[in-house]
């Protein structure tokens, strides 16, 4: 388990991120990778990609604010794209990063979507890596009924409870998944059931989601950049990505077969 270091935004937030080392200390000097999560999301998710990452480059995990490790003067102050994408570029300054490259996941590619299209004169985003990802208003049936019930609903009472819950309401390409790989869904489920994640971050995330209407900031976009979509994503259709694509002059589209959102 990586330590968790903090640091903190003028408005109080306090946000929560880890430093992954590459396995070759010669690859200190390539450019670090920064991950950015999605809605309702902690930073423990990336799981095995972040270790797959690190054999060969630094990379840096976080916990968008309110969720997770980090946190906010009030669950009930609005929460924006662009207050997320500013607490990413503080995070890449406070780290004294000159160069960096952003993956963003679901709404971690939205936030790095306005991470990209407004950088910093004296910072330079090397490459950008959009996934399942949308550049237009979600309308997640999902979400939005979580997000209208008159109260959070209860949590499970332990992981195996979570666990069938996941089976009954999750794409079928992530519970088949998960259920041909009993050792991975082990650790996404404790993930899972010990994550603090706020019902009322969750709804401010959702709030900024629907506003996040971000097509007209891709075709500043200048830097290199990899979409990566799953032909079976319930949550953000492949045809979001198949309009960055569009929008994006400097872009590679792979979409990936059978795969869903997560």
């Amino acid at each position: 388990m990586s330590e968790t270091y903090f640091f903190e935004q003028q408005d109080g937030s306090r946000i929560a991120y880890s430093i992954l080392e590459p396995h070759n200390p010669e690859d200190i000097k390539k450019t670090p990778l920064i991950l950015i999560v999605g809605c309702k999301s902690v930073k423990e998710i990336f799981m095995d990609l972040k270790e797959e990452l690190v054999k060969n480059r630094k990379v840096i995990i976080f916990d968008n604010r309110g969720m997770g490790e980090s946190s906010v003067v009030s669950p009930y102050d609005p929460i924006s794209m662009d207050l997320m994408a500013q607490d990413t570029i503080a995070l890449v300054k406070h780290l004294g990063f000159k160069r960096f490259n952003l993956l963003g996941w679901s709404m971690g590619g939205r936030i790095a979507v306005h991470v990209a299209s407004n950088i910093p004169s004296e910072l330079e985003l090397e490459k950008l890596i959009i996934c399942s990802s949308s550049p237009r208003p979600s309308t997640s049936s999902y979400f939005e009924n979580l997000y209208n019930l008159p109260k959070p609903p209860d949590p499970p009472k332990n992981i195996q409870e979570l666990k069938d819950e996941i089976i009954k309401t999750f794409e079928k390409s992530f519970v088949d998944y998960m259920v041909q790989h009993p050792d991975v869904f082990d650790k996404y489920a404790e993930i899972q059931f010990t994550s603090n994640c706020p019902f009322e971050i969750f709804k401010r995330q959702w709030e900024a989601i629907k506003k996040a209407h971000v097509v007209s900031k891709l075709k500043v976009i200048k830097v290199p950049t990899l979409l990566i979509h799953g032909e079976a994503d319930l949550v953000n259709s492949i045809k979001e990505s198949e309009v960055f694509a569009r929008e994006i002059a400097n872009s590679k589209f792979i979409p990936i077969p059978k795969a869903g959102h997560m």
